[in-house]
């Protein structure tokens, strides 16, 4: 017996293989994890150097540009990213994507090592770490407290964040604001130079006496005794009593000469909820960690700690994407859901069985939840992309399953009984349906196979697709026959049936009809039905191009960021000003649920003179949607005086809030970039949709430059590295050890008094120490002020400047086709070029990989199909069907006002393998009736007649089966309803048409095969 027979003829061993398909699929689903879209690895590698006190100009140089050509020759690196702020250098090498990130990790690293010798002495040592672009926050907590700034922060990091680093899942938790406890040894100058002493010097005693160390340990008989030497000071005042030697026998006590301050760290940013001070935790999952249990987790163990604090600290989640994710994700499969309804009901529309009904109704979710079996075990979570898989699955899985039963109740419409009408129908369909489930799977391969960001984005989505049409066909050949011959009963339509599906039966005759009276028609004029086509095709091609295309569609996730920046020279304070009326405003607005803000971190390199802010917006069937809020953000925020103010959506992939049109210039000077970024955007200013236009250039910050004089510092036997080592400690003071108290670290710092380092004037005043004495610095330097670069970025080892701006009221790609023209006029002086960055580059990179795809597709599919039918001619006439499916593609997208994103393209790719198949079922069959004695075109039109209600039943199905999905309605709608817009569309046209469109070609090609035979050529 075959696995159909056995199926059928030992239903109870069919029913336990269904049973421990369905146990081992709902445990696999229980336990597999859950997230919003798949995990995207672009393998990245950060080196950070810290080197305090320097310029943009000098870290370029000192720090960058070495670190760069080291990591320059690691082989695997495709491109270097480099970017100098204030005290601060940053050094990322992006790999090529089959590069091992970890070796390569290691091999920067060794490479760093080499050079360190060449950097700067006071730079810190460079950190090498592998950088995670999926460790984005899924939540982001606020802490509010009554307690001092430094208590509060000290308090979260220590019990809050760690504890919460402990759930299984977690990766980090990473805590924003708050002040730092800092203890300040503040000295004058006269106070130095009467006793001779430099800052540095200074330091290091005091570092040298607040220590504690073990000496080793006495054995004396039984007992052993530990020796330690104690000198930490128990109290902040105590380090008042380290000596501190001058020479010459003499010593001065650390109280005589500095003032003691328990005070706190220099504020260099601030952040607030609901414009109250707070501290913000940002937390970050584990990669497939189940963020919705994570989640879950953490508001648990919330809850435990709350009490210890007795109300002095409070925590509230502002931001949970876990909820987010959980709702995208059963949306999906509640769409699924309903759709296997509908076309279940579909079938018992055109069946009138209420056991064939049944029979769909057992099979379909056994392959769906035994789909989850292979998901599990290869480690894909449930996200937007893997249920999307199953639930476009639905209409595809019903196709087997409507072949066989319709030829199963074809044998028993014949007088066979159940049983054997089961057995014979099924044998019988066996090949066609092999052959649409070949053709189905087939355009995955290059799918889940296909390299780059969209490669990987689609991998889990492309494997669960082919998963669930295997075990659809498994299902097809085994459960449904099982399930149609046990649950059939009488083969007669019931009178409820009647009562319910009469209607149907008529619309269905007046569709079978029509079909009837224009296929033979079709047939018999086949010029003028293939020139119908051809104007078809071309009208569509010709609207096309008012279709908008962009790389990701635009997801409204409840949350719009309003990104501040000021002049170069604003102060932290003048910078809180503005972005205190940015929250005002927009706590006024009636869908703003709550507001989060960062001071002087309001960009990924900020500094003083950013802030960002963030507004949590109310439920979305309740507000206009987030883009339409940014727009009319913009023009209010437009009229803000000394303020450059963007406004941006929070992007469906939970990065950050870079603009998705970026032009970047690249070149060796900085005043071109300059003059030539400035010349792009005021030419950028007229495109329609364009808006939030700036470029990443900011020169103006004011610097106090010392010109060394060479001679007199030689005199003196100082270096200018003394001389700018000296100065650094003045001004940003010298770390001296650290003071402990209940377990807690802080930095001691010796500086200057604020009344010496409060006004740039003051600095030439300062003393410098030297082995013949002290000098003030204004007669070994000459004092020039200029204005320097806040930042500056590289790509690959060259300065950049980015022109970037926001898209609004347009698609991407529409703005992008404005703009090249613009850019191609602007003349740029040798050794300068543009490139395109962001949403652009990321479409010019993996459009090109899907259209490769589909090209892959379409020929593997050609391939297949020849080898079904054995003939590669008729292939190609089946072909046909799939630019034919472009007539539905247009107008669906231009109607439902949708573009064209990676979804779409991903389901024109789908359409290759599902539009031939209507083609298949009718070429197949009319070849068998032509060997049995039919002519050709006989063959074709009774093939299309015998064929129609199978093939209308799979269109229609799989059509009901998308809609749900084609209406996004819910949450993460977004993500659904392009490829199943495309896809209906598609279906509509490529499938359905294809039933007028393939019956004269076919009977032309064998009019075209007999003339040439009776002409001698064949």
């Amino acid at each position: 017996m075959g696995l159909v027979e056995v199926s059928v003829r030992r239903p109870i061993l069919t029913s336990v293989i269904i049973v421990i398909l369905l146990f081992l699929g709902i445990y696999a689903f229980l336990n597999e994890g859950v997230a919003l879209l798949p995990k995207v690895d672009i393998p990245v590698v950060l080196i950070r150097t810290t080197y305090k006190g320097a310029s943009p100009l000098e870290v370029e140089n000192l720090v960058v540009k070495p670190i760069e050509d080291a990591v320059a020759t690691v082989e695997g690196v495709d491109e270097i990213n480099g970017y100098a702020i204030e005290g601060t250098g940053f050094v990322v090498a992006q790999l090529t994507y089959e590069t091992d990130v970890t070796q390569a990790t290691l091999d920067i690293s060794t490479r760093i090592r080499s050079i360190i010798g060449s950097l700067p002495e006071d730079a810190d040592e460079p950190v090498v770490e592998k950088f995670d672009i999926n460790a984005r926050p899924f939540m982001i907590m606020v802490a509010e407290s009554n307690l001092p700034p430094y208590m509060t922060k000290s308090i979260v990091e220590e019990q809050i964040a760690k504890r919460i680093t402990q759930i299984p899942g977690m990766a980090n938790v990473d805590v924003v604001g708050g002040r730092t406890r800092e203890i300040h040894l503040n000295v004058s100058p006269k106070e130095l130079v009467a006793r001779n002493l430099s800052l540095r010097k200074l330091s290091s005693y005091v570092a040298g006496s607040n220590l504690n160390s073990p000496s080793g340990r006495i054995s004396q008989g039984l007992k052993e005794t530990s020796v330690r030497v104690v000198g930490e000071p128990k109290s902040v005042l105590e380090l008042g009593n380290i000596g501190i030697p001058l020479g010459e026998d003499k010593v001065v006590l650390l109280k005589d000469i500095a003032e003691i301050e328990d005070g706190l760290a220099e504020e260099r940013s601030k952040a607030r909820y609901n414009g109250k001070p707070a501290i913000l935790l940002e937390l970050v999952a584990r990669p497939n960690a189940n963020v919705v249990e994570v989640a879950k987790q953490v508001k648990k163990v919330i809850k435990e700690v709350a009490p210890a604090f007795r109300g002095s600290i409070s925590l509230e989640a502002i931001y949970d994407s876990s909820e987010f994710v959980e709702k995208a994700v059963k949306n999906v499969i509640r769409d699924m859901t309903i759709g296997t309804i509908l076309t279940a009901l579909v079938i018992f529309l055109f069946l009138q069985q209420f056991g064939a009904t049944l029979a769909v109704a057992v099979s379909m979710p056994a392959a769906i939840i035994a789909t989850f079996i292979p998901m599990f075990l290869m480690g894909f979570t449930l996200n937007v992309m893997s249920t999307l898989g199953l639930a476009i699955s639905v209409g595809v899985l019903v196709n087997n399953a409507i072949l066989v039963l319709e030829n199963i109740y074809r044998y028993r419409d014949m007088g066979e009984t159940p049983i054997n009408a089961s057995i014979k129908g099924t044998r019988e369909i066996e090949v066609a349906v092999l052959s649409t489930t070949a053709t189905n799977l087939g355009v995955f391969i290059p799918v889940a196979f296909m390299g780059g960001i969209v490669g990987q984005f689609f991998y889990q989505f492309a494997l669960t697709v082919v998963f669930a049409t295997l075990f659809s066909l498994w299902a097809a050949f085994t459960v449904t026959p099982m399930a149609a011959a046990r649950l059939g009963g009488v083969h007669r339509v019931s009178k409820p049936a009647m009562i319910l599906t009469g209607w149907w039966q008529k619309v269905y005759s007046t569709i079978e009809d029509a079909h009837h009276y224009l296929v033979p028609r079709c047939v018999r004029h086949p010029v003028r039905t293939l020139v119908f086509f051809i104007v078809l095709l071309g009208v569509a091609f010709y609207f096309s191009r008012y279709i908008g295309f962009q790389f990701f569609p635009r997801v409204d996730e409840g949350i719009i960021t309003v990104s501040i920046e000021l002049s170069s020279t604003a102060s932290l304070d003048a910078t809180d000003e503005v972005v205190q009326y940015v929250e005002k405003t927009l706590k006024e607005k009636p869908y703003v649920k709550s507001v989060s803000s960062n001071v002087g971190g309001g960009s990924r390199l900020g500094g003083a003179n950013t802030g960002q802010v963030r507004a949590y917006l109310i439920e979305e069937g309740r507000r206009p949607s987030a883009f339409a809020i940014a727009s009319m953000l913009r023009k209010e925020f437009a009229s803000v005086p000394d303020a450059k103010i963007s406004v941006n959506v929070s992007n469906g992939r939970g990065g950050g809030n870079s603009k998705p049109i970026q032009i970047t210039l690249v070149g060796p000077e900085l005043d071109v970039l300059n003059e030539k970024s400035q010349e792009l955007i005021g030419k950028l200013r007229g495109v329609e949709g364009l808006v939030d236009l700036d470029s990443d250039w900011e020169v103006g910050r004011q610097e106090l430059r010392l010109l060394p004089n060479h001679f007199k510092l030689a005199g003196l036997g100082v270096t200018l590295d003394d001389v700018a080592s000296e100065l650094r400690g003045y001004i940003s003071g010298v770390k001296a050890g650290v003071y402990r108290e209940r377990g807690y670290e802080y930095d001691i710092l010796v500086q200057l008094g604020e009344q010496w380092r409060d006004a740039p004037s003051k600095v030439e005043e300062l003393p410098l120490w030297t082995p013949k004495g002290f000098v003030p610095l204004k007669e070994l330097v000459h004092v020039k002020y200029e204005k320097g670069p806040t930042a500056i970025y590289r790509l690959d080892r060259q300065r950049k400047v980015t022109v970037e701006g926001e898209v609004a009221g347009r698609s991407v790609g529409e703005v992008f086709r404005d703009i090249q023209p613009i850019v191609r006029k602007i003349e740029l002086p040798q050794g300068y070029r543009f490139i395109y960055k962001g949403e652009i580059e990321d479409i010019q990179e993996n459009f090109k990989r899907l259209i490769t795809a589909f090209g892959m597709a379409t020929f593997l599919t050609f391939l297949m199909i020849a080898g079904i039918i054995e003939s590669y001619l008729f292939a190609f006439v089946i072909m046909l069907t799939v630019p034919i499916s472009i007539i539905g593609v247009v107008p669906a997208l231009l109607f439902t006002g949708t573009t064209l994103s990676i979804y779409g393209l991903l389901g024109l790719i789908m359409l290759v393998g599902l539009v031939v198949n209507n083609a298949i079922i009718i070429v197949d069959y009319a070849e068998l009736l032509r060997k049995r004695g039919y002519k050709p075109d006989e063959a074709v039109i009774e093939a299309c007649n015998v064929r129609l209600r199978p093939i209308i039943m799979a269109d229609v199905t799989t059509l009901i089966a998308l809609l749900p999905l084609a209406m996004g309605m819910g949450t993460g709608g977004q993500y659904r309803a392009p490829l199943a817009i495309v896809l209906i569309g598609g279906l509509i046209a490529g499938g359905t048409m294809a039933l007028f469109l393939i019956p004269p070609i076919y009977n032309v090609v064998w009019r075209l095969k007999a003339y040439v035979s009776k002409g001698g050529l064949l």
